[in-house]
């Protein structure tokens, strides 16, 4: 994808270009003055041909979250309303390999008119034209909505692949039963959060508190390899050459990067089954709920479900740990139109619909999510729950690494995300050493395809 926003001089995306979000505040608000808010979806929209009359039969995919299914099918049915011969079904995108299932149901011609997907997924298809351009369907000036980092995101070549949601990120769970047993101080800051010595010699001290381990890690399977990678730009190294091709991995600050990690795995701080490939989200979630681990790094958006398990007063969240500099996880998902869709327009004007100001700021803060409109990123958020928490995940959020994002959303990152997931595990599990896993994963870089 196209290049993203510049950087402040420690690396990391300026505040203005990125992440501006808000702690909650009073008031509730309500989905129906949220759709009421909204502007008829024909009026500002040079390409759509979408009136009151129009008729369409479409499909949207999207996770199986419960929250996220209630909240898209309230948005088909309030669109419903505005164009009652519009019917749009919400559907679950299967578990499994995403890009798999996509190449399938774009090769049978019925894949899903609008599709969910992450910055690690649209360049892929934005490049093999499995989503189309949007630009004809969206005013000349609609981009200036939406922070610049994230609407250069969702661009290949200058032409608009999908609209930005929301974004999410990682900071560090604690329990603070454990947190009060071993004595530890927790970061009011971000420019306080623990350096990687100290987080190194408190996952030690909490490997004895517990018994068992230190430490979860949000790894959900082999396409979330990625969320690796704050370490390593963490620590002042990159996965690739700012050109988007060269190997830069397999650098000093490549190896110790992986060295660290790997040994958060030999101590057995984090839990040998908690690798990229071995993980899931429950099994993360559980090895934190159940105490064997009295800290847990991961998003923003499973805090409900810690929560079903947990009085809030034995858990909170605090920054991520940092070395040179901080940084966190690029999260976050885009709505895009499939090239199989007999009725783009209306896709198209269904999407901006969902993802205007109001009912944007409805999803975030129903479903605890960060919004990616810059009216939003200034507004202070009523969210439906952990407030303070959610706060400080927006503070997180500014540390993501320019470089490392725009290496995400490279056309051919899916090639490279599997071979990260390949080498580090062989690395974290101790098949290979860190200075071998460097040079494996540069040699894969060099062979990767999109």
């Amino acid at each position: 994808m196209s290049a993203l926003s510049s950087p402040d001089g420690d690396g990391r995306l300026s505040r203005r270009a990125v992440l501006r979000y808000a702690a909650a505040a009073a008031g509730a608000m309500a989905l129906g003055p949220a759709m009421a808010a909204c502007t008829s979806p024909s009026t500002s929209s040079p390409g759509a041909t979408v009136g009151p009359d129009t008729k369409a039969d479409l499909v949207l995919t999207t996770w199986n979250i419960p929250a996220d299914l209630v909240a898209y099918r309230r948005f088909a049915a309030q669109y419903k309303q505005k164009h009652p011969g519009v019917t749009i079904k919400v559907q679950v995108t299967p578990n499994g390999d995403f890009n798999q299932y996509l190449s399938t149901q774009l090769a049978g011609g019925n894949a899903p008119d609008i599709i969910r997907n992450t910055w690690q997924q649209i360049g892929r298809w934005a490049q093999n034209g499995g989503f189309i351009p949007l630009d004809d369907y969206l005013a000349p000036d609609y981009g200036k909505g939406f922070g610049e980092t994230f609407w250069a995101a969702a661009q290949l070549d200058g032409k608009v692949h999908g609209i930005p949601q929301h974004t999410d990120t990682f900071a560090t769970y604690y329990r603070t039963d454990v947190m009060q047993r071993v004595g530890a101080s927790i970061p009011s800051s971000l420019d306080a959060a623990w350096s990687w010595d100290d987080f190194l010699s408190l996952a030690r001290e909490v490997k004895k508190a517990t018994g068992k381990a230190a430490v979860a890690y949000g790894f959900e399977g082999v396409n979330t390899a990625y969320r690796w990678l704050p370490f390593l730009y963490m620590h002042g190294g990159q996965l690739v050459k700012d050109d988007g091709r060269t190997p830069a991995i397999d650098t000093p600050e490549g190896v110790e990067a992986i060295a660290w990690f790997q040994q958060l795995y030999t101590e057995g701080l984090i839990p040998k089954s908690n690798t990229i490939k071995g993980s899931t989200t429950a099994a993360v979630e559980n090895t934190f709920t159940s105490g064997q681990v009295g800290l847990m790094i991961f998003g923003d958006w499973i805090m409900g479900e810690v929560a079903k398990v947990l009085a809030q007063d034995k858990w909170d969240i605090t920054y991520m740990p940092k070395d040179r500099s901080a940084a966190s996880d690029l999260g976050g998902n885009l709505l895009s139109v499939s090239k199989t869709s007999k009725n783009p327009a209306v896709a198209a004007d269904f999407i901006r619909f969902v993802c205007d100001q109001a009912n944007m700021k409805y999803f975030c803060e129903t479903d605890l999510f960060l919004p990616v409109r810059t009216t939003l990123m200034d507004e202070k958020l009523d969210y439906a729950s952990n407030a303070d928490q959610m706060s400080r995940f927006a503070e997180q959020a500014k540390t993501v690494p320019a470089a490392m994002a725009k290496v995400e959303t490279l056309p051919n990152f899916a090639a490279i995300n599997q071979v990260l997931a390949d080498q580090l595990d062989l690395c974290f599990i101790g098949q290979q050493t860190p200075k071998a896993t460097a040079a494996a994963i540069a040699d894969g870089i060099k062979n990767a395809r999109s």
